[in-house]
Formats: C-alpha cells, structure tokens, sequence
C-alpha cells in the first residue's frame, strides 16, 4: 500500500510540472510580460508609424489610420432626420468587412485656458474709453462661462479604422478607399471630416500619461523632438512620473494623475442613443468614450447561428421525449429559457438573412481621468449612476487597466476579451453624433448650447445661409439680446454698419454708446 501510494504521488507531481511548463511556454509563445519601464509601455500602443500617410502600424500586420469628424444635430432633430442619420450610419458601418476594425473616441482634449481664450475674447488694447470699458464687461462675461481651470477640455470626436496588411502599401491602397468612402458618406450626413496626423495620435498619448500638457504648437512635435535630440519617440514619449500599475482598477501616475478604466458590462433589451449622449457630455470631467466595433464573417456566424438552433431544437425534443415517458405534458414544464433562447437565435437569422443585417462584436470602454484618487471615484460613482438610469450596468475593468486604454486611444486597438455580439441596427443605436457646436475664433459670443453645455460662439459670415432671429415669449429680454449682439458687432468688425429699423423705437441708438 505504502508502494502505490508514493507512485501516486510521483505520478501527480510530474503532471503537475508538465502543466505549469505548458504555461510558462504560452506566456513566452505571446510574450505575455508586465511592462518593466514607462518606455516599454509607450511601445504597446504601436509598432512604427509613417508619418507622411498618417498610418500607424499596430503589430505584424494590423495598421491604422484615423479620421476627425465634425459633429452634427442628432439630439434635438426630429424623428425623420434621426432616423435618416441612423440608416447612413448603419450602411457605414456596412462598408466594412470582417478584416478590419472600426474605433469611434469622442474626447476631452486638454487645452491651456489662457491660450483657448485668445481665440475668444476681445483685445482691450485695440480700443479706448467706452469702447474698452464694454470689450472688458465682455470679457469677464466670456471668461466667466469658459470657467477658471488651468485646463479646458475641447471636444474632440475621432474614427480610428484599423485593417489586416501584408504590407504598408497595401495598407495604404485600403486606407485611401475608405478615406473616399468616409468623405462620402459623412457629407451625405452634412459632416465634414480630415485625416488626422501621426503626431496628434501621438500627443494625445503623451498627455494621457503626463502631468503636464504638451503645447499644442509646431515647436513641440513629438516626431521632430525626437529627431533633434537623437532619441526614440518612445523615450519622448515615456513619462518622467512613475506609473504605479499595482492597483486593481486604476493607475497612478506619479500621485498627480489617476486613470480608471470601465466597460459596459450588460444592455438592457431595448436601447436607445440617450446614454452614449449623456455619458459624452458630462461636464468638467476628462473622459474619453470608447466603442469598439469589429463586423463578422457572414457565412461563418449563418453557419455558427444555424448549429446552435439545431443543437438547442435537439435539447428540446429529448425533454419532450423524456415528458412523454413519464406520461406528462412538456408544454406543463416547458423550458421558458431554452424557449426564449431558440427564439432569439431564429429572430437573429432572419435578421442575417432577410432583413441584410451584419453581427458585429462590441465593447464600450469608458476612460477617466482626474487630479485625485477621490475625484476618480467621484465621477466613476457619477457614471455608473447614469448607466443605472437606462439600466444598463458598468464595471471597472479590473487588472486590465493599462490594456483598457491601449483599447481606448485612437490607435485602433481590439485586444480584449470583453466582447458582445450585436446585429446591425442594435450597434448603431450608440449613434456618435449629438449636437453641432459653433466655436469660430474670433466671433461673436451667443450663450451656452444647451445640449453640449459649451459656448456658442458664431461668425455668421462663415455659416451657409447668416439669416436669424430672435424668438421669445414677451418679455423674455429680445431686445435686449440684439443690443448686445449688436455691441459685438461693432467691437468685433468695426468696418461693419448697423442699421436699426424700429417702428415701435424701442431699441436706443447703439452708436451713442461709443
């Protein structure tokens, strides 16, 4: 007895080396390794980059490119028009095929406050005596509703399409046919789009890790950074704060910056755009919105959809059969969740089939940012709240933190595991567009847009048709409101005449203001 015991125990001990040699074999075969330095981290977002065609190469044989696309009125358009954007949306995302990878980011990005406001405000030097007076009264006014951080966050709405290539000419071929098909497609939906630059990719990595902000400017390229001082653009890139990976669901970066990362874990049945809309326009909150939309082989997911129903239609015949011996019923004991499921299945076949719908796998990755561990977890609580509201549940992404934003930024990553298959329509619902903002340099101020919460500031002279008008109940302050446009006008475009036609002469004459 002693004998076979120790044979056991001999035997158990060589499967177990046998298994953890097989182990340590995957972690090599994919070089599964925690990144040791701040410069190895920067070259998990990308490979090699060309900078003349705005391509980024991601690995072997996956490239990049990405696209900055303008926004347009969805949130407050009739049902008509929405629906119209929602089906071009839907042929879009038609247009690709199961090799290549489509990634919509709409983000904050940072921007120095005093040097946003140069584009807005009024140069009170260029004036004197009331004239100055009133460019000040403006000033304080604009720059009250810009608010007082160091820091602004401008809006910034970005498509990342990543392909499969043999090589980087073939890459760019692809590219310049969706650059084609985009172009036409977001005019048809009146959007205007431009091919966004390696650099810009590159900074908005830069500042996701820094402290500080890179400025926005030609003397600080990262590219050309890195050519001058005889570097990589990965040690430009690398951090000089310490990135503490340790903790479950976030990352601190030199205990001046905190990054979370959370994903839509469950979709209730019916959803609608409103939760992509609330989550995007979440005031003074750095959050970047992430989906991830990957299409499907078609023949493949018919051929997979047509198993399960027979797998699942074989399920049900041996309960009937199993019923039937037992002298009972099975429609008394039926299986509402097999039922349901066999439904289900068939509805996404006729869907497949009938309807011309494509299956696409999803993910939505929320990106935080903030100054301290208690804004985090602050405006973490304030998210998941709003996901509560349309029943839809979010979880932080725990242990996969740093590969959650490797999947958040532009670059057009798709590694992780947390994927959910959607038809057509359903992926469509999270339509990236909300409101269209007019922010013209230079222009004049006309208040605050009350569904993207940023100011309005308008050069009619740019816009298509600069009619306009002022509706309000009476009372409500339109006079009022055209005296300070016209002030505006006159400050702004002091070559410009106003004339005043006022039967009822309630508007004073503007001119003896100044």
């Amino acid at each position: 007895m002693p004998r076979k015991t120790k044979v056991k125990a001999n035997k158990s001990k060589v499967k177990k080396e046998t298994i953890l040699d097989k182990i340590r074999k995957f972690f090599m075969k994919f070089k599964v390794a925690k990144p040791k330095t701040t410069s190895q981290i920067m070259r998990m977002f990308f490979k090699d980059y060309n900078e003349q065609n705005s391509i980024m190469q991601l690995d072997e044989n996956h490239y990049s490119i990405c696209f900055e696309y303008q926004d347009i009125s969805f949130a407050k358009a009739n049902y008509d028009e929405q629906e119209n954007i929602f089906l071009k949306w839907v042929e879009y995302l038609h247009s690709f095929n199961y090799n290549d990878h489509i990634q919509v980011v709409c983000a904050g990005r940072p921007v120095k406050t005093d040097d946003y406001k140069k584009d807005y405000v009024y140069d009170e030097e260029k004036f004197e005596g009331n004239e100055k007076k009133i460019a000040n009264e403006f000033n304080t006014l604009i720059e009250t509703t810009l608010g007082n951080k160091e820091e602004i966050l401008k809006e910034t709405r970005l498509i990342a399409i990543t392909t499969k290539a043999e090589s980087l000419k073939e890459a760019q071929d692809t590219f310049m046919q969706y650059q084609l098909r985009t172009e036409e497609k977001f005019k048809e939906l009146k959007s205007k789009i431009r091919r966004v630059s390696v650099d810009e990719r590159l900074k908005t990595l830069y500042n996701l890790f820094h402290t500080e902000l890179l400025e926005d400017d030609t003397k600080t390229e990262i590219v050309e950074l890195a050519k001058n001082h005889n570097l990589s653009v990965y040690d430009v890139l690398a951090p000089k704060d310490e990135v503490v990976l340790k903790e479950k669901n976030y990352i601190n970066i030199g205990d001046k910056k905190f990054v979370r990362v959370l994903y839509v874990a469950r979709l209730p049945k019916s959803i609608t755009p409103r939760f992509y809309n609330r989550i995007t326009t979440i005031e003074n909150c750095n959050i970047i919105t992430t989906l991830n939309i990957t299409p499907t082989d078609p023949a493949k997911v018919i051929k997979m959809v047509n198993k399960k129903i027979s797998g699942m239609k074989t399920e049900r015949l041996e309960k009937i059969k199993k019923a039937n011996k037992n002298n009972y019923s099975y429609e008394a004991v039926k299986d509402e969740k097999l039922e349901d499921a066999i439904r289900d299945a068939q509805n996404l076949r006729d869907a497949l089939q009938k309807k011309k719908q494509k299956l696409f796998t999803n993910n939505v990755l929320i990106c935080i940012q903030a100054d301290s561990l208690e804004e985090l977890d602050k405006t973490t609580k304030m998210i998941k709240s709003i996901g509560n509201e349309h029943l839809i549940t979010i979880y932080n992404l725990d242990w996969q933190q740093l590969e959650g934003i490797q999947n958040c930024l532009p670059f057009g990553w798709n590694s992780l595991q947390i994927q959910r298959s959607l038809t057509s329509e359903s992926t469509a619902t999270n339509v990236p567009f909300n409101t269209k903002d007019l922010m013209h340099p230079n222009s004049i101020y006309h208040g605050i847009n009350l569904v993207s919460k940023n100011p309005v500031f308008c050069d009619r002279k740019k816009l298509l048709n600069g009619n306009g008008c002022v509706l309000a109940t009476s009372g409500a302050g339109k006079s009022f409101s055209i005296k300070v446009i016209i002030e505006q006008v006159l400050l702004r475009y002091p070559q410009d005449e106003v004339i005043v036609i006022d039967p009822q002469r309630r508007i004073c004459t503007i001119n003896k203001c100044f």
